[in-house]
């Protein structure tokens, strides 16, 4: 039956089933919206426990790929400052005093000990 055949109450009939149709499937889609933002809000703060050193403000993304991607990014930051850390504490330990390590150099073992029992 084409549309110009149908008479007024038939098309007033099927205007209301599609917008109760349209109505169902936007509360539908409003409801997977809201739980796929759960999701991924449940998503950042599982990535931000698995790294205590991450602020989970560094995790930004409306998608599963982005807030992945920010995640990664995030990690390579705090794994580059780690390093950055760990180097500046190790050159901040002296290894000792050069002089005393340069006196003992030519010193035998033996010498080395009758100086140390010779300082008590």
């Amino acid at each position: 039956m084409a549309f110009d055949e149908l008479e007024a109450p038939d098309v007033a009939l099927e205007v209301a089933e599609l917008r109760a149709q349209l109505a169902e499937r936007e509360e539908a889609l409003g409801a997977a919206r809201e739980a796929h933002a759960r999701a991924i809000a449940r998503l950042r703060e599982a990535l931000a426990a698995a790294e205590p050193g991450l602020d989970a403000a560094l995790l930004v993304g409306e998608t599963v790929e982005e807030v992945e991607a920010s995640y990664a990014a995030a990690r390579e930051t705090i794994a580059r400052i780690r390093e950055a850390v760990r180097r500046e504490a190790a050159a901040a330990i002296p290894p000792g005093s050069t002089l005393r390590q340069e006196q003992r150099a030519a010193l035998s073992a033996l010498e080395k000990i009758r100086a140390g029992l010779g300082r008590r």
